[in-house]
């Protein structure tokens, strides 16, 4: 970079260098054709001369103000163009008064403002060619320094272009290597997907056969409990009841969740559209079917105005039904439970420890709190497993185990995110985030 604005610098230098010396040429013949114009005038007193020696004394002045503009950093040549000027002057007065002195003699003979006039020009272009030997000699100077440059410069180019292409080259083949890779990404992401679509073929075999081939043996199981239990219960005595009643109630229990696997597994393929959906109505038409369960509790619901969103009506019926009926259900004896559900609308900053990208992106954030028995921080993992429960069958507490792994199979659905936050004897929160539809 710095040798190519030497490079310009030089080539400015040559080119201004040029200007200077046309110029002190123009200066020079003007002079020339004054002292031509003069004597053809004195010698012939045709007007014609008079014109040319105007027409002199107009070139001469211009170029002589260029001349300073072009020279004023030089003060050797700024001085010689001080005396020049003066000079200048004197020479034209003294042609000036040369016309004047020949129209009044009526002489050809020249009068000593002519004599006079010529040791002026004289001393004028003697001035001139000095300056011009000075400006021959520095164009010389500069030249030589633009042509060095200008190979430096050139050699500069081959060797940045060289480096360039080697770059290019470097980069072109590190860009073949990583399509290859992401080519043969994509040809593992491809079997995968195909093993994926496998499994989940697998996995719909399962449940079809939990729906139908795994449900018949356990309705037979409680068909013939139940004949024995009621038909033949004189011939059983008490021990024999209570093994039945076990029985009976292990294979009921079992159906229910063969029941429940069955909803899950049903949620992971979503053939409809979504649609708008009036999150509000929704919880309206769920608190009229728990109403009796409301009212068995004294429970108070406080619910704030809900957004609506781009959903499956029917799957955000079940999300929220587990929700109300966990909070009704996880309650603290002698405490009124008080169900708050809010909404908002935040960045993802809560959902930053999942995935980062989420941190700028727009959410609705639904919280639906409850004052009820609440639960460890420690087992947050554990609620959201299937089947996995924090309390013992023979708690006073019902349930399976399944309904927050079905209402964050829900959340997926949606595209959304779903956190919990519990204090024991305190309450639990759960939070449910929406995004923000464009």
């Amino acid at each position: 970079m710095e040798r190519f604005t030497t490079f310009t610098v030089y080539s400015d230098l040559v080119d201004q260098t040029h200007t200077v010396i046309d110029m002190l040429y123009k200066t020079e013949g003007s002079l020339k054709d004054m002292d031509r114009a003069e004597r053809g005038y004195i010698l012939t007193r045709d007007t014609a001369y008079l014109r040319y020696l105007n027409n002199a004394i107009d070139t001469v002045r211009p170029a002589l103000r260029n001349l300073e503009v072009l020279l004023k950093d030089n003060d050797a040549a700024v001085k010689a163009l001080t005396i020049i000027k003066s000079n200048v002057a004197l020479r034209i007065n003294y042609a000036r008064q040369n016309v004047s002195y020949a129209d009044s003699a009526q002489s050809a003979s020249p009068s000593s403002y002519y004599f006079d006039g010529r040791k002026i020009m004289v001393e004028t272009s003697r001035k001139l060619r000095d300056i011009h030997q000075y400006q021959n000699s520095l164009l010389a100077e500069n030249y030589e320094n633009e042509q060095l440059y200008q190979k430096l410069t050139t050699t500069t180019l081959q060797y940045l272009l060289f480096v360039f292409c080697f770059i290019t080259l470097i980069l072109f083949a590190i860009m073949i290597k990583e399509l290859r890779g992401r080519m043969r990404f994509q040809e593992e992401l491809k079997a995968k997907i195909i093993d994926l679509k496998r499994s989940h073929s697998e996995l719909e075999e399962i449940a079809y056969a939990a729906s139908h081939d795994l449900q018949e043996p356990l309705r037979k199981i409680q068909v013939f409990s139940n004949m024995m239990l009621y038909q033949k219960s004189t011939g059983l005595d008490e021990e024999n009841k209570q093994t039945l009643e076990r029985i009976n109630y292990s294979a009921n229990r079992m159906q229910l969740l063969i029941s429940d696997l069955i909803s899950l597994t049903n949620l992971t393929k979503t053939e409809e559209k979504k649609l708008p959906a009036d999150i509000n109505r929704t919880i309206q038409y769920l608190l009229i079917d728990l109403n009796d369960k409301v009212k068995a509790k004294s429970a108070n619901v406080h619910v704030q105005e809900l957004p609506i969103i781009a959903g499956y009506d029917n799957q955000l019926k079940i999300l929220f039904r587990a929700l109300l009926d966990n909070a009704l259900k996880f309650t603290r004896e002698g405490v009124n439970p008080v169900i708050t559900i809010t909404c908002d609308k935040i960045n993802g900053h809560e959902l930053s420890d999942i995935n980062p990208n989420l941190l700028h992106r727009k959410f609705y954030r639904i919280t639906c709190s409850d004052n009820g028995i609440g639960f460890d921080n420690k087992f947050i993992n554990k609620i959201f497993r299937i089947f996995q429960r924090l309390h013992t069958q023979q708690s006073d507490y019902e349930g399976k185990g399944i309904g927050l792994a079905i209402c964050q199979r829900i959340m997926a659905n949606h595209e959304g995110y779903m956190i919990a936050h519990g204090e024991l004897n305190m309450g639990a929160q759960f939070k449910l985030f929406f995004p923000v539809e464009d």
